[in-house]
């Protein structure tokens, strides 16, 4: 009886690693199946040398062009491979401005943008460096029309420098407001050290109209786009002021 049980012992044994060495066989082989049919394509992106980095703590790539309005030129952002910025949107809320809204930033790594002519092929860099981070770019024709409306420009929010000094540039620090030719040159700073926009559109004369936020204070202003002058400037009035 001993002997019986002892060999019915081995055998229940002998089927349970069988069992198991087919379930683990069957979980390999589907696994197998599925990364030669089903995997991704992962292609890493090629690093470009675009960009002087004497410390080599930078990883360069190129966005994609986007067309300048109705004109031949268009324009291509460098981005950094380096995350100086938080990836998330941030949101923004304003209070005591029409209520309350929210302000949406894009995150990017912008540190600078490519101006280039697609019928003559010649090309500038808007910047000398990669000192700044671009947080907007954006041609300024009337969307209200369409985009075969006359393109006056371009306008830019920018970075410049680590105003609350944490060693980073990011959306904690004041902006810049520019703007340029449609060929990116007459680069021109409209407002420095500001929070926001809050609007930024195309007036019915052709000039700027620009609503924007610094210390709690909403300011309105009109801009020539022909001498990038500022046409008028005030601090908005308060409810019961005269």
């Amino acid at each position: 009886m001993k002997t019986e049980k002892f060999f019915r012992w081995i055998w229940n044994f002998n089927g349970l690693v069988l069992f198991i060495g087919i379930v683990v066989g069957t979980l390999f082989t589907t696994h197998q199946i599925i990364s030669v049919f089903f995997k991704d394509e992962v292609t890493e992106q090629t690093t470009l040398n675009l960009a002087q980095d004497d410390n080599k703590e930078e990883k360069w790539s190129l966005g994609h062009p986007q067309e300048v309005g109705n004109t031949d030129y268009h324009y291509i952002l460098l981005e950094s491979e380096k995350f100086t910025v938080d990836k998330e949107e941030r949101i923004t809320a304003i209070e005591g401005f029409n209520g309350k809204s929210h302000i949406s930033y894009r995150p990017t790594r912008s540190k600078n943008v490519l101006l280039i002519n697609g019928n003559t092929n010649q090309s500038i860099w808007l910047f000398d460096s990669t000192e700044q981070l671009i947080v907007d770019i954006r041609p300024l024709f009337n969307h209200e029309v369409d985009i075969r409306s006359v393109t006056h420009g371009i306008s830019y929010e920018v970075i410049n420098s680590d105003t609350n000094k944490d060693s980073k540039l990011d959306y904690t620090d004041k902006l810049t407001f520019a703007l340029s030719k449609v060929d990116g040159t007459g680069y021109t700073e409209i407002i420095s050290g500001y929070d926001f926009i809050v609007e930024s559109s195309l007036n019915s004369e052709g000039n700027l109209f620009v609503i924007f936020i610094n210390h709690d204070e909403v300011y309105s202003m009109v801009i020539d786009l022909l001498t990038f002058k500022i046409l008028s400037k005030s601090s908005l009035p308060k409810v019961g002021d005269a």
